[in-house]
């Protein structure tokens, strides 16, 4: 145990726990009343992690102030034992112990109640109390609260355990007793005693540090005011390399091998913090920052202030790391540096406005490291790890306004989610430009500096921007200038995104704003809205020209909005895709833009360009484009594009087309046609540029694009390096951040493999480790192939009564089917003859029913009278074995089974001959699919070591392959 603070009078009073129905067990509220506040806290933890030892203890001593009479004061506490408590009432001549109280653990609520053992109001309004609290706690393996891990020191042959902490959201009540909601700030001592051997480290800097045996105790300065999510410690051994600049010294710790893999960060910290100061003119108000890699961390990294953990291999690296990886950690390490100012100097008032913490700094942090690093293009990147994925953000998740409330532990949790991150960074973003840069970013210092070591909601946000915008000498005169609260609240508290749509009338020069939620949700927002035209292209302002009131209709005339155009002129909105929300334009404006495109595209702002596609995608994707002749028209420019950005967003439009053309008389046509358009890029990316995929990481959409459509130098691109990771055994990069391209370039680079070589692989894999990675990915890459026999044999091999290659269980072996049934176009007739062959032993499968009716979602309509055969037959059998009894198989008359297919069979009946017509014009010379597949095929040997005779094999293959195919269409 330990010993209580010298200097405390009185003696310790044991405060027993109450009975079965006390008054710590009544219904409670799970939020802490409001009627005590904590002034200071004393926290003294005892560990001998360094030993192994998961057993903590510790000294909560809180000196607390009553601001409404009350019978208790409420904290939180969570898995401590061991709890004595002592009670003292302060006052100027002294402290008196108050001895007629007890406590009470109410578990579901994770509280810890102090009342008399007689109910009577005995904390009074005004007074100041001080808690003792000594415990015992365990720590955990989990990141949560006080956790430990270990490493090997393989010098000194021996296990060398750390601890370390984890608060946020609700840990803090897991490591002592407190007021663990981010609206009570208060001032923290904290001592550490530990083993001699390790040293602690905490948010401040170390004050002094007392020996006694073979322990020490590490005492640090009082902080600022902070919430209880913010405080941390670690215990380690660690070794650390320092950089002081401007008054701030910044350390990375690591273990004590691994010091100089931290140069990288810490260099680049010292940049941020000292462009962060500038960039807002707010001090960093700490005299130190650390930066800690640990082998365990919740998340990324955690921006505990003063004191950031991170997981080791988002903070350490080698000078050799390769770019993409080092931009990723750089971004990760400079949202937790925003952190330090928004979160920690100003922090939410409750978790409601987690996305006042976390958009702020994921944007920001893209912000600073564009500016300290500008030929990095990191807004780029915010727009293919940010925006992309709060643009495609749908119903098969929570889906909430920014502004939430919560308050259970699981549903504080879920708020930090794709919303309050990435959502809410695309809104800050919208309004950074909106409100023009450096008089939002104005607004921002003044809520800093006003709030600071305090508390915030989102209005004292609102307000203050408010104030720059009436004090300004442009916007003051604007009629919504004194509408921000409005404008704001209308997309932090609306669940979905708009939809602009735009409609001119030619007639009379009007323009017809119309919104909608892109879920038909009733909600409308304020949406700020910027114009560039034929006669002024200009992208670069990105501030509002005019807002859209939040009416589902908003007429206003060209003259009134000061735009000159002529009827063949082009205008677009949202310059730069600054705002959030999707736009739609009439038909006529839509060809106007095409024909820019066509003519000079590099007029339109990359972005602008990047958007017309991510706007078009949904309609494509749902049937609702009115002309389709114009989406090509769109299309037709993309040979001379060369950003990657809107060749990585074209890929689901051109995924989507592809797919409603599959099977039809267009579908050779079409990849044709993208051949066409891919060529000139990917030959650019990857073949004169030799782009380093794994270094990239931002080019693989060109790539997929061109593979999918056959692009000849594509498939002898991926062939090659297929080749080299599957027999050569040259493996790529690993690590999370690549999955997707490795799993691209195998997939493509086996497409169109001879038997000969698919023998190859799969002989190989009979001495492969079934366990390792470089299985799972030859396993997983076969999927792709586009040979109606090497699919058979994959099926059978992988999933048949008499796998040779069993690596899923029987669970999974339906759901794999489904998968590259969805994935691989050239499998689906495949599929149903492997089904045909096996449905004794996968109706054995307990999920089969449910995998069975997803299938039957997909049979085509000429598919269907083949589909009811084979259902009654496995119907039949499954009633003659007894299988499933209590489970129905899909009627072969549902109204689900061809439903997933409607979409693609409407599209088809809508505009396969309107695309067929076009594609015939622009490709007068069009040749056959069969000749083109093959052309494509054959092409991708070019330069291959292979003997003719293989060459002659492939085309044989392939040629039966494509009959196949036509056989089951």
């Amino acid at each position: 145990m330990i010993t209580p603070p010298s200097g405390v009078a009185g003696v310790l009073v044991t405060l027993a726990l109450l009975a079965s129905g006390s008054m710590g067990e009544r219904e409670r509220s799970l939020r802490l009343p409001n009627a005590t506040y904590p002034l200071f806290y004393q926290l003294h933890i005892s560990s001998d992690i360094h030993k192994g030892q998961l057993l903590f203890s510790g000294n909560a001593t809180i000196d607390v102030a009553i601001r409404q009479s009350t019978n208790e004061i409420v904290l939180h506490a969570k898995n401590l034992t061991d709890i004595q408590i002592t009670v003292h009432r302060l006052a100027a001549e002294g402290s008196v112990i108050v001895d007629d109280l007890t406590h009470t653990l109410h578990p579901t609520a994770a509280l810890l109640i102090i009342h008399p053992t007689v109910n009577y109001q005995a904390f009074v309004e005004g007074q100041q109390y001080r808690l003792e609290i000594l415990y015992t706690a365990i720590m955990t393996s989990r990141p949560a609260g006080l956790y430990y891990m270990d490493y090997r020191d393989e010098e000194n042959n021996h296990t060398v355990y750390v601890a370390a902490t984890q608060c946020e959201p609700t840990y803090g009540r897991l490591i002592f007793p407190c007021y663990d909601e981010p609206g009570f700030k208060s001032n923290f001592s904290i001592k550490i005693t530990h083993g001699s051997s390790h040293s602690a480290i905490s948010n401040m800097p170390v004050k002094e540090v007392l020996a006694h045996g073979d322990l020490k105790t590490t005492s640090f300065h009082t902080t600022p005011p902070i919430s209880t999510y913010l405080v941390a410690f670690v215990i380690s051994d660690f070794g650390s390399i320092s950089e002081t600049y401007r008054g701030i010294t910044q350390s990375i710790y690591t273990s004590p091998t691994s010091k100089e893999k931290g140069q990288v960060a810490l260099k680049n910290a010292v940049r941020t913090v000292a462009a962060l100061e500038d960039y807002f003119g707010v001090s960093y108000p700490l005299p130190k920052l650390d930066h800690v890699a640990l082998k365990k961390n919740y998340g990324a990294a955690m921006e505990n202030w003063g004191l950031i953990t991170y997981k080791e291999v988002n903070l350490l690296k080698n000078i050799s790391s390769d770019g993409y990886k080092r931009k990723l950690d750089m971004i990760t390490q400079n949202h937790e540096i925003a952190h330090q100012w928004f979160g920690n100097l100003v922090s939410p008032e409750w978790w409601t406005y987690t996305w006042m913490n976390e958009g702020f700094a994921t944007y920001f942090s893209y912000v600073i490291t564009d500016l300290i690093y500008p030929n990095e293009k990191m807004m780029d990147m915010f727009m293919t790890h940010e925006a992309d994925s709060a643009y495609s953000y749908n119903s098969f998740f929570d889906v909430h306004p920014m502004s939430h409330y919560v308050e259970g532990e699981k549903d504080i949790m879920g708020v930090f989610d794709i919303i309050s991150y990435k959502r809410a960074a695309c809104v800050i973003k919208m309004f950074h430009h909106a409100f023009r840069q450096k008089l939002f970013v104005r607004g921002i210092s003044h809520f800093l500096e006003k709030y600071r070591y305090s508390v915030a909601n989102e209005l004292n946000l609102f307000d203050a921007l408010q104030s720059e915008l009436q004090d300004d000498e442009y916007f003051s005169l604007q009629p919504w200038a004194s509408r921000i609260s409005e404008i704001m609240l209308s997309w932090t508290h609306s669940e979905w995104l708009p939809i602009l749509v735009v409609t001119r009338n030619y007639e009379n020069n009007t323009i017809t704003f119309s919104q909608r939620s892109v879920h038909m949700k009733d909600e409308l927002w304020w949406i700020p809205i910027n114009f560039a035209t034929t006669q002024s292209p200009n992208f670069e302002d990105t501030q509002v020209d005019m807002f859209m009131p939040p009416e589902p209709q908003y007429t206003v005339s060209l003259e009134d909005l000061k735009i000159q155009v002529s009827g063949r002129d082009w205008i677009m909105v949202n310059k730069q895709h600054t705002g959030f929300y999707l736009v739609r334009y009439d038909t006529d404006n839509l060809m106007a833009i095409a024909r820019q495109l066509q003519t000079n595209h590099s007029v339109i702002h990359p972005i602008n360009r990047l958007g017309l596609f991510r706007d078009l995608g949904p309609l494509i994707e749902h049937n609702e484009i009115e002309q389709v002749e114009v989406v090509f028209e769109l299309l037709k420019y993309l040979e001379f594009e060369e950003d990657v950005l809107t060749w990585n967003q074209l890929q689901d439009t051109i995924d989507c087309l592809t797919r409603n053309l599959h099977g039809t008389s267009s579908q050779s046509l079409f990849n044709e046609f993208v051949r066409r358009l891919v060529g000139p890029t990917f030959r650019r990316v990857y073949v004169e540029h030799g782009v380093n995929l794994a270094e990239d990481g931002m080019s693989h959409g060109i790539l997929e694009i061109a593979c999918s459509a056959d692009l000849p130098e594509c498939l002898e691109y991926t062939r090659r390096l297929a080749k080299e990771h599957i027999i050569d055994k040259i493996y790529f990069k690993d690590g999370s951040d690549y999955h997707a391209i490795i799993d691209s370039v195998l997939c493509m680079g086996v497409r169109y493999l001879s038997d000969q070589d698919f023998q190859r692989i799969i002989d190989m894999m009979q001495e492969i480790d079934r366990g390792s990675v470089y299985y799972d990915d030859i396993i997983y890459a076969l999927r792709c192939t586009q040979s109606h026999r090497h699919l058979l044999y994959y099926l059978e091999g992988l999933m048949g009564e008499n796998s040779t290659h069993m690596v899923l269980s029987e669970f999974e072996d339906l759901m794999y089917l489904l998968y590259i049934y969805k994935s691989n176009l050239a499998s689906r007739p495949v599929i149903w003859q492997y089904i045909e062959r096996n449905y004794k032993v996968l109706c054995r499968a307990p999920n089969f029913m449910e995998h069975f009716k997803q299938l039957a979602g997909f049979v085509p309509r000429h598919q269907r009278s083949h589909f009811e055969r084979l259902r009654q037959t496995i119907a039949s059998h499954m009633m003659q074995e007894g299988l499933n009894s209590n489970q129905t198989l899909i009627e072969a008359n549902s109204p689900l089974v061809g439903k997933k297919m409607k979409i693609t069979e409407n599209f088809q009946d809508k505009f396969e001959q309107q695309i067929h017509k076009w594609l015939l014009n622009e490709l007068p010379q069009a040749s056959s699919r069969s000749d083109a597949l093959l052309s494509a095929s054959l092409s991708a040997a070019n330069g291959s070591s292979r003997p003719q005779g293989v060459l002659k094999e492939a085309t044989r293959v392939l040629r039966s392959a494509l009959r196949i195919v036509d056989m089951y269409r």
